[in-house]
């Protein structure tokens, strides 16, 4: 009996080993496909923190003039594997940054999995769950996107799980471990992400209101307000003396702007958290179902007319491709009664998923601005974790015949494993949406080496300032700071029907079909004719062929005159 035990015990750690691999695999497939286009990071962000790894190799420290407070860690992990792996930061960063991304469905995978057996489900019905989820979360489009650019946030959206399943470990159970592990994490997030780590302090908030809503002892009051406060108060102290040193520190003026708004908003959290527990399964569905169609409903209207005034439009194409993910969204609320089931996992999806609808929320209601527009755009990576997690377990239930009511759901078979094809194709469909600018739907969204090559050339030889459009402008800022005086504004000028660059320009071919990038404005294009007229009556100073044919040219009789000599 014992024998029989421990070979089921055995093969389950095998099961589970494979489906980790595969899943793994896939993730890490999907993320490196961006490498098929080219070695260089897929964004442009990704050029500033290779540019910091680069100088400190060189100089042995890193700029502080020029560093942001919540790039240390990131450029600290980027400038030790390149040592490690002796190889330029630009072109180590992308691998590196997919192998991170790839993680993140494995800890999905684990809190599912963890999920479903505490359910008491069979051990096949926790594996399909353990690998629908992470299939999900390796090839869906948004999160894929989010999870394959080079950007400190990957590292947030892996932490923050972690985050949410120590700290309900440090509350539920008397093992100080695990106070250790959640001092960890805070120490490690303000350093990585200062979003992230707004993110993990809302989230620490609700799974502290869920502990002291459904075990309301005064250990879990005294340990949870202790490890809260504290974070809080560590991670304002941190940005407050940062603001004081070299060091810069974004976001921070979005919530300083707005505290008393931003304090009610938590206040929300609590009350809907408590609401949520303690009402019927019908009512957790409409919480969670109106704001998220609320925001569906604020991208709809987004492509007709712009919300946050200043911004782009939502294309029609990519708006198609994300009204794709209703199909998650309403298969993850059948599964909302679980949040009250589980008393593990279902704390912790709870808090993942309350904070980003919070988030969203102040946003909207702070301002309609270039900035909470960018907010609102990094916010909503954080509910595909849990949205895809429930989302998983649902589709199983549906599927499985073998779970009893009320896990169960009723329907009839064909229909059943219908919805389970219509999830896996439905994500699979949107995958697209990782691989092309969002502004422009332009193919591949990465910065191929002709780019690059005109950025180098230009930061080399060319004295004084020049033009081109957003990403060729902010690849020079970012990569070579000294080294470049750029100016978007001459172009976009150009492009709306005014005067020529007087100064040296970086132009693309690309801007006769998909357009230049004026991020957050919309994209603007120019006819073939009179980009080629444009381009005959400049002298050429150089050119690149490729995928996107880039030249610099500089307007006849050119003597040095400045961009800024034409805004006047």
């Amino acid at each position: 009996m014992i024998k029989r035990r421990s070979d089921h015990v055995a093969t389950e750690r095998r099961d589970y080993l494979l489906v980790s691999l595969v899943v793994f695999a896939v993730a890490v497939g999907m993320r490196t496909l961006i490498l098929h286009w080219s070695p260089l990071p897929s964004t442009l962000d990704g050029f500033e923190y290779a540019a910091y790894a680069r100088d400190a190799i060189a100089g042995g420290q890193f700029p502080l003039s020029r560093i942001r407070a919540d790039h240390l860690g990131f450029a600290s992990f980027l400038t030790a594997s390149s040592v490690v792996l002796d190889g330029a930061p630009v072109r180590l960063i992308q691998p590196l940054i997919a192998l991170v991304g790839a993680v993140t469905c494995l800890v999905a995978v684990a809190l599912v999995r963890r999920a479903a057996r505490n359910l008491g489900w069979p051990s096949r019905e926790v594996r399909w769950a353990a690998v629908l989820v992470g299939f999900s979360l390796a090839v869906e489009g948004l999160y894929l996107r989010r999870t394959g650019v080079t950007d400190e946030e990957v590292i947030g959206l892996l932490y923050l799980p972690l985050l949410a399943l120590a700290l309900h470990r440090a509350l539920a159970s008397s093992d100080r471990r695990w106070l250790g592990i959640v001092a960890l994490f805070m120490l490690l997030f303000p350093v990585t992400h200062t979003f992230s780590t707004l993110m993990a302090g809302t989230v620490s908030i609700g799974v502290l209101a869920a502990h002291l809503l459904r075990t309301p002892t005064i250990r879990t009051a005294a340990v949870g307000f202790g490890l809260v406060s504290g974070f809080w108060g560590y991670f304002a102290a941190y940005y407050w003396v940062a603001e004081r040193t070299p060091l810069t520190v974004p976001y921070t003026g979005r919530i300083l702007s707005y505290p008393g708004l931003f304090v009610a908003w938590l206040i929300i959290l609590v009350i809907g958290i408590a609401w949520f527990l303690g009402t019927s399964d019908r009512l957790r569905r409409t919480t969670f179902l109106v704001p998220v169609t609320f925001m569906f409903a604020v991208l709809v209207a987004n492509a007709f007319r712009t919300i946050f005034p200043g911004t782009v439009r939502t294309p029609l194409p990519l708006l198609a491709l994300v009204l794709l993910l209703l199909v998650p969204v309403a298969l993850a609320s059948r599964s909302l009664p679980v949040l009250s089931w589980e008393p593990a996992a279902g704390v912790v999806l709870l808090a993942l998923l309350a904070a980003p609808i919070v988030m969203t929320a102040y946003s909207l209601t702070a301002a309609l601005t270039p900035e909470f527009f960018g907010t609102v755009m990094r916010t909503q990576t954080f509910a595909h974790f849990p949205v895809l997690a429930l989302a998983a377990l649902a589709t199983v239930r549906y599927v499985s015949p073998r779970l009893s009511p009320p896990t169960r759901f009723v329907g009839r078979p064909a229909v059943r494993r219908g919805l389970l094809v219509l999830l896996v194709v439905s994500l699979t469909l949107t995958a697209p949406i990782a691989f092309v600018n969002l502004d422009t739907l332009s193919f591949p969204s990465t910065t191929n080496e002709a780019e690059f090559a005109a950025v180098s050339f230009a930061a080399s030889n060319l004295d004084g300032e020049w033009s081109a459009d957003h990403s060729i402008t902010t690849i020079g800022a970012n990569y070579y700071p000294t080294r470049t005086k750029a100016a978007i504004e001459p172009t976009a000028t150009w492009l709306s029907g005014g005067p020529t660059p007087a100064c040296p320009t970086i132009s693309q071919r690309s801007w006769t079909t998909t357009g230049a990038h004026l991020f957050p404005a919309s994209p603007e294009t120019v006819t073939e004719r009179t980009y080629a007229g444009w381009t005959s009556e400049r002298n050429l100073v150089y050119s690149a062929t490729g995928r996107d044919p880039v030249s610099i040219s500089a307007s006849p009789g050119h003597d040095g005159e400045t961009c800024q000599s034409i805004r006047r």
